[in-house]
């Protein structure tokens, strides 16, 4: 009896390498936490924004007039703090102007009333409500970022997310875990914004775990206005092939956003950095010189080119920015 020859199992096939996902088209609204953020950049930023607003004093002071009254009329911080919910349209900035004439000592009420917000019953009363607080904190220093981190786990996730703006802009290093942690926690909802305001404050604080942060979105398709500009300031090696995937597959018009922050990250890591990456994915038969024209093309456009084209990501608002912002703001 003839004996059976053993079959030969098939040479397993290697795995491809992950490709990123399709690479989004950029939102074209910024985000809440972004929104929020612009006019806290600096004190000539706000101040323009203070002034834009006020230009549309002739079209909703009928409608703001009462609370603008109500907030000239409180006599203390607490009855000033009392009247927060006021703190919209017209509104908005007289209650700033009065918490401004108070010092260091409404840091703590403003701290006691970040833990009892929440009681608010109306989302976007309760919202606005969140804004002001935090916003006031940007201009308390050190005081103010130490308020912010104690009441922290008391906020809800949109409060968290501003938090998480006005610490990277204050420079508040301690917290990064706490940001790091919550954006964590956020990163998967896709119907909320609230992980843009941890990768800004994250940013802000040049945590080295924000290069990662954005590298992974990019590679799962994530869409959001901030993409390629938060790429721009704090994309890292892990960023390179993502974004080389980004430039091929986005819509003409929407390319030149990846091929802005590809820039800004070539002229970041360097030259051989840059080349290592392209070396993990090239077709071995293609010579290695066509890579480093790539590579060279990139540093030879100015990193100043990528920084202006992200504009709003890397400075405060201008004259003009105020101006477009609120043509269309009533309140």
């Amino acid at each position: 009896m003839a004996k059976r020859r053993k079959r030969r199992r098939p040479a397993r096939r290697r795995r491809p390498a992950q490709r990123p996902k399709p690479a989004p088209a950029r939102a074209s609204v910024p985000s809440a936490q972004t929104l929020f953020r612009f006019p806290l950049t600096d004190p000539q930023t706000r101040d323009l924004t203070r002034k834009a607003l006020s230009r549309l004093k002739p079209f909703v002071w009928a409608r703001d007039r009462e609370r603008v009254k109500q907030v000239k009329r409180a006599r203390t911080a607490e009855e000033v703090l009392d009247l927060v919910t006021l703190a919209s349209g017209l509104g908005e900035t007289t209650w700033q102007d009065r918490m401004r004439q108070f010092g260091p000592e409404v840091v703590p009420l403003i701290s006691e009333r970040l833990k009892t917000v929440e009681n608010v019953r109306e989302k976007e009363t309760r919202d606005m409500a969140l804004e002001a607080l935090i916003a006031e904190l940007r201009w308390r220093g050190d005081a103010g970022a130490k308020a912010l981190v104690e009441r922290f786990d008391d906020l809800n996730d949109y409060g968290r997310s501003l938090a998480c703006v006005v610490l990277g802009l204050l420079g508040a290093q301690a917290s990064a875990d706490k940001m790091w942690a919550f954006y964590q926690k956020v990163r998967r909802n896709q119907r909320r914004t609230h992980f843009v305001g941890a990768l800004w404050g994250l940013i802000d604080l040049q945590d080295e775990r924000a290069g990662g942060a954005l590298a992974e979105l990019l590679m799962q398709g994530r869409n959001f206005y901030e993409l390629f500009g938060f790429l721009s300031l704090a994309g890292d090696a892990r960023a390179v092939n993502p974004l080389l995937m980004a430039v091929a597959q986005l819509p003409e018009k929407e390319q030149t956003h990846a091929s802005m922050a590809l820039v800004s990250v070539a002229h970041r890591i360097g030259r051989d950095a840059l080349l290592a990456e392209f070396d993990k994915v090239a077709n071995p038969e293609e010579p290695r010189e066509a890579r480093e024209g790539v590579a060279d093309d990139l540093l030879a456009q100015p990193a100043s080119k990528a920084e202006e084209y992200f504009a709003l990501f890397y400075r405060g608002l201008t004259a003009d920015d105020t101006a477009r912002m609120f043509s269309g703001r009533i309140g």
